[in-house]
C-alpha cells in the first residue's frame, strides 16, 4: 500500500523523505483523505481489538475489557479525533510561520503536520495489547523529532529559528492533545460499564 510505504520511508529516513515531499503537489485535503485517514485506522482498529477483545490484565486472574460496542465507539472517536488533531496542528504551524521568519503555506504546513504525526499513528498498533500502549508515546516522541527536521525544509525556516518554532508548535500541540484526551476520556467514562474505568489515553 502506497500510504504504508510512505510512512515507512518517513520513519526510516525522515529528512530525505521530507525533502522529497516538499515538491510534491498533494494538497492539504488530499493529505487528509488519502494519507492520514488511512494511517489513523491503525490505532483505531488496534484500540477496538485491545480494549474490546483482548482487554487489560490486572494480575491474579483479574482483567477488564469494554463491551465490543463501547470499544468500537471508542475506536471511532479516536479515529475522528486523530484526523482533527492533524488538521488543527497544521493550522497552528501555518499561523505561526511569520513569527519565525518562515513562509506561510497551507499545503506545506499540512505535510509537516501529517508526516510528523506518522510515527504516533503507526505506533498506535501497540494499542492492540493495552499493557504495551505506553510504547505509543515513544513513537509520538520520535514524531516530534520529525517535526523539528521538517520545519526548516517545508516551512523554509532559518536554522536559528527552527528550535524556537518547534518548541512553540509542541506546546500548542500538547494543549490540543490534552483537550482531545480529556474529551475522549470523558466520553469513554460515560460509556464504561464499570465506574472509575476509563479508556486508555487517546495518544
Amino acid at each position: 500500500m502506497e500510504q504504508l510505504d510512505r510512512a515507512i520511508s518517513i520513519l526510516k529516513n525522515p529528512l530525505t523523505e521530507l525533502t522529497k515531499v516538499k515538491s510534491e503537489g498533494m494538497n492539504k485535503n488530499d493529505l487528509i483523505t488519502q494519507y492520514i485517514a488511512v494511517l489513523a485506522l491503525i490505532p483505531a482498529i488496534a484500540y477496538i481489538i485491545g480494549m474490546g477483545i483482548i482487554g487489560v490484565s490486572f494480575g491474579l486472574g483479574g482483567s477488564f475489557k469494554y463491551p465490543i460496542g463501547t470499544a468500537v465507539a471508542g475506536g471511532i472517536l479516536m479515529y475522528i479525533l486523530s484526523i482533527v488533531d492533524v488538521y488543527v496542528i497544521s493550522i497552528v504551524i501555518n499561523a505561526l510561520a511569520p513569527n519565525f521568519a518562515s513562509k506561510q503555506d497551507e499545503n506545506q504546513a499540512m505535510k509537516l503536520a501529517a508526516y510528523s504525526a506518522t510515527a504516533g499513528l503507526v505506533g498506535g498498533i501497540f494499542y492492540i495489547i493495552p499493557m504495551l500502549s505506553v510504547i505509543v508515546l515513544l513513537f509520538a516522541l520520535y514524531g516530534l523529532y520529525i517535526l523539528y527536521l521538517g520545519i526548516p525544509v517545508l516551512m523554509e525556516t532559518p536554522k536559528e529559528q527552527a528550535m524556537g518554532y518547534t518548541i512553540v508548535v509542541i506546546i500548542v500541540a500538547l494543549v490540543v492533545y490534552l483537550v482531545v484526551g480529556a474529551i475522549t476520556a470523558q466520553v469513554m467514562w460515560s460509556m464504561s460499564p464499570v465506574p472509575g474505568m476509563m479508556a486508555i489515553p487517546y495518544r
